[in-house]
């Protein structure tokens, strides 16, 4: 929006004085006119109000960990196009968001130290199998997506680029994407390293979070939190850790997001769902859980099959027009499909008790029941 400068106002003000002096000297040398008996009145309509123009507003999709394979041992037969197939009609959205759970690079990198390490890395040309299901911005920020080391991660970058879309995550950086609607969002990832933004580190968080806001109308948080498996469903107080590693304060990284501008924050990571809450007015989903892992990367065994299509319509001013869920699941291979059962829905009903009476709930039709908004 913008804002007249102190000159602008202060010329319209003078203006405005200029014109009455005008008025008030030829008040004083022409006599006022006749009356003519209203008719002049009778002839003029009053002028209408135009009706206030509807709030712009735009819709927020976000999935959770996605690969669509690993090479060399884990690819798809068909290069990935099919991947999405079961899901593709519904990445719907004007900002459809994707957490990448690896590189799009296939340089070896040792992350490790000479350890036991798990790599989840596809060749560049996977970027358009995202870009062809409809995602516009694709999360870098996690605990795979430098495993192709360094160069690997600026590949990564390029080849989303390439393919037409947004990269979140970079460190200290906010990706600007531009709506049809003309309003701009800002996106930010973070994740417990220091190669990225780091959700540990508060002060930064903050400081992103508000640069952010100061270059968009809506701002987005996005992050890898938390510690995995389904010994973890519930979002703990305090700090959490997985396997030796400190992975911060989930809870206080989410509401120092929202303190510092963000409208929404999506949680990923512990590779199942987690329950969601209402924040100052603000929707915060702590995990999405596992959205497809190809060639069975993930595990899908209860819990861990089980994700969910988070679409959140948010207003110019940042207050949620309206929320739903679509519950899905992996199928045999890994793919994300639609789940008919709505398995997700239980999930996150359950888990909304973590968060009291500020806990978020599902609709059997999918919309969230969102307490105060």
């Amino acid at each position: 929006m913008h804002t007249p400068s102190p000159a602008a106002t202060r010329r319209g003000v003078l203006a405005a004085s200029l014109a009455g002096l005008a008025l008030a000297a030829c008040s004083e040398e022409e006599p006022p006119p006749a009356d003519d008996g209203g008719a002049g009145a009778a002839e003029e309509s009053p002028s209408e109000s135009p009706s206030p123009e509807p709030p712009r507003e735009i819709t927020i999709t976000h999935v959770g960990d996605t690969m669509p394979g690993s090479y060399p041992n884990q690819m798809a037969s068909d290069d990935g196009a099919s991947f999405f197939d079961g899901v593709r009609d519904n990445l719907t959205g004007d900002v459809v968001i994707a957490n990448m759970e690896g590189a799009l690079s296939t340089l070896e990198f040792d992350k490790c130290g000479g350890g036991a390490c798990t790599y989840f890395r596809l060749p560049s040309d996977y970027a358009q199998v995202f870009a062809d299901a409809g995602f516009h911005v694709l999360n870098q920020a996690n605990n795979h997506g430098w495993d192709a080391g360094p160069d690997g991660a600026t590949e990564t970058q390029d080849a989303i680029r390439a393919a037409g879309m947004e990269v979140c995550g970079i460190k200290d950086e906010v990706a600007l994407v531009e709506t049809e609607s003309g309003l701009t969002v800002g996106l930010v990832g973070f994740a417990p390293y220091t190669f990225y933004t780091d959700n540990r580190d508060l002060d930064a968080v903050a400081a992103l979070v508000s640069a952010a806001k100061e270059q968009a109308d809506i701002v987005v948080a996005t992050a890898h939190l938390g510690a995995e498996g389904t010994d973890h469903r519930h979002v703990p107080e305090g700090v959490e850790n997985y396997l030796g590693e400190d992975r911060g304060d989930t809870r206080a990284f989410a509401h120092t997001c929202i303190d510092s501008g963000a409208d929404i924050v999506f949680g990923h990571g512990p590779h199942v769902l987690r329950g969601m809450e209402v924040y100052n007015g603000k929707l915060i989903a702590y995990s999405l859980g596992n959205f497809g892992g190809g060639q069975n990367l993930f595990s899908m065994d209860g819990a861990l099959g089980r994700s969910a299509i988070l679409s959140v319509t948010i207003r110019e001013d940042g207050t949620i027009a309206a929320a739903k869920a679509q519950a899905s699941r992996m199928n045999g291979d890994g793919y994300p499909t639609i789940d008919e059962d709505n398995g997700a829905f239980d999930d996150l009903n359950e888990l909304a008790a973590d968060f009291g009476d500020s806990g978020v709930t599902v609709a059997d039709d999918g919309a969230l029941i969102i307490p105060g908004v």
